[in-house]
């Protein structure tokens, strides 16, 4: 995202940015405390060199009625209910400092369920002996077998039921295999996507909503990932973040297609190694990779989901 240059009031922030939108142009606009002015930023950078020259124009005549008239037809382009004034200025965000360019909802600074399953992610990880486990009586042998989607005393009574142990009300099962990382590679993957995505959506929706989303990314996926049959893909012995990671990676992609005034977007690359990595090992293109593919299946499913249905209710 670039800065395309500053207006020195909200009526004409609003009308550029209406008019720069009719124009296929996405925006965010910014003040700070310490100016009056008002900063307007380009999401898209490929699309400054055009956007400077509807800027150029307008600042030399800003009275000119086309800019007036974009504020409606950019109200149709958005398909929202509001009045002309609010919808053109619902993209000015107020802060008292900015940290980097992107979305400025200011619902929170601090991120505590993504600091909570990072610590605890790490935490397991050591306890389990770095996913290597150890005797049956050792504290990692026993941890990792309370933690998996199902126990291997369960699994082995029930002739290899996968469902044993949530039949047995241990329900916290359906949530805990996140915490389980084979390696220290699969575990720094997980992590440092937690960390990027996390914080981020955690700050624009709020922790009670992002504990929910992390809370279904887990359970759906691991349900899918556990239940479902071998020539599937399924097991119930897997473990890692990816379910609710992919989810994630799934609600940021499809809310930027569906929302203009989004303000994140994923990287097309990015989009391609995630849904290529997918479709992929769905295909069984990656035989020496044991990864768990109906959790990443079942947690871009959810996050899409819930994607489609926060702009519907917006």
């Amino acid at each position: 995202m670039r800065s395309l240059g500053n207006v020195d009031n909200q009526d004409a922030a609003e009308k550029l940015v209406a008019y720069l939108l009719t124009e296929g142009i996405s925006t965010q606009v910014e003040t700070t405390e310490e100016s009056e002015q008002i900063e307007i930023w380009v999401r898209d950078e490929d699309q400054l060199p055009t956007a400077r020259q509807i800027y150029d124009e307008f600042r030399h005549h800003p009275s000119d009625p086309k800019y007036a008239a974009a504020v409606s037809r950019a109200r149709r382009l958005l398909k929202e209910q509001q009045k002309q004034r609010e919808k053109a200025a619902s993209n000015v965000r107020r802060m008292q400092h900015r940290s980097a360019p992107g979305p400025v909802l200011g619902r929170q600074q601090t991120t505590p369920v993504t600091i909570l399953l990072l610590v605890v992610s790490l935490a397991v990880f050591v306890l389990t002996n770095f996913g290597e486990g150890g005797p049956p009586d050792s504290l990692a042998a026993k941890l990792i077998d309370g933690l998996r989607f199902v126990s291997l005393s369960d699994y082995e009574a029930a002739q290899g039921n996968p469902a044993a142990s949530l039949l047995r009300g241990e329900v916290w099962r359906a949530v805990t295999p996140i915490f389980l990382h084979w390696s220290l590679f699969h575990l720094a993957m997980n992590m440092f996507m937690l960390w990027s995505f996390g914080r981020l959506m955690e700050r624009m929706l709020g922790t009670p909503t992002f504990a929910g989303m992390v809370l279904l990314m887990a359970v759906f996926p691991n349900l899918l990932q556990g239940l479902a049959p071998s020539w599937l893909h399924g097991s119930p012995m897997f473990g890692g973040m990816s379910g609710v990671l992919f989810g994630l990676f799934g609600y940021v992609w499809i809310r930027s297609k569906l929302d203009p005034w989004f303000g994140v977007r994923i990287p097309f690359p990015f989009v391609v190694l995630l849904v290529g990595m997918l479709v992929g090992g769905l295909l069984g293109m990656f035989p020496g990779l044991q990864l768990a593919h109906l959790c990443h299946l079942g947690g871009l499913i959810i996050g899409m989901a819930w994607a489609v249905l926060s702009v519907r209710s917006s």
